[in-house]
């Protein structure tokens, strides 16, 4: 049974950080490339195989995303890290994918169930527009049980966090640029 505060940290992390991936470079609150503005985002729910269990993302949620652009590459700031993604020769088409690997039994509180680890595969891609004051795109997350780990116990016991593994969720995101102060 996985615990209540693995939950909710789950659910944070979906909500509030999709793509999260580190670059090697630290944080800079001054940005990295051409600064291109704050996007308010809307993300609506297209399909989800993973179930209404705690970890079931919202139908619709918005949030907010910083973006700026060098040759090639399209900076996500979300405030804590920059996620650094493809950008196609024509400067508006992007592509995201990372991937992240949770200790379902990150806490001691259960010794006696096998080891369990999800990896979280978050793809997104879109464009924006020629006047950069908005963009279109998809996003996904895929789960999967990694090589060796029992997570049956996530689809089969209260709180039922999955309904089924490996599963996924998918969205369409709509954003419009609400600043170009950096």
């Amino acid at each position: 049974m996985i615990s209540a505060s693995t939950c909710r940290s789950w659910i944070l992390v979906l909500t509030t950080s999709s793509l999260v991936a580190c670059l090697d470079k630290p944080y800079d609150p001054d940005g990295l490339g051409e600064f291109i503005g704050v996007f308010s985002v809307e993300a609506k729910r297209d399909a989800s195989t993973c179930g209404d269990g705690p970890l079931s993302a919202p139908a619709t949620w918005t949030f907010d995303m910083r973006l700026s652009r060098e040759t090639g590459i399209l900076y996500w700031n979300n405030g804590a890290e920059y996620i650094q993604g493809q950008l196609a020769s024509d400067k508006h088409s992007f592509t995201f994918d990372t991937t992240l690997v949770f200790d379902m039994r990150s806490d001691d509180s259960m010794p006696w169930l096998p080891p369990c680890s999800v990896a979280r595969r978050d793809q997104a891609s879109g464009k924006i527009a020629d006047d950069d004051a908005s963009l279109t795109g998809k996003l996904s997350y895929d789960f999967a049980p990694t090589m060796g780990s029992d997570c049956s116990d996530l689809t089969t016991t209260e709180p039922l966090v999955f309904t089924t593994l490996p599963c996924g969720m998918a969205y369409s995101l709509t954003a419009t640029r609400t600043s170009t102060t950096p």
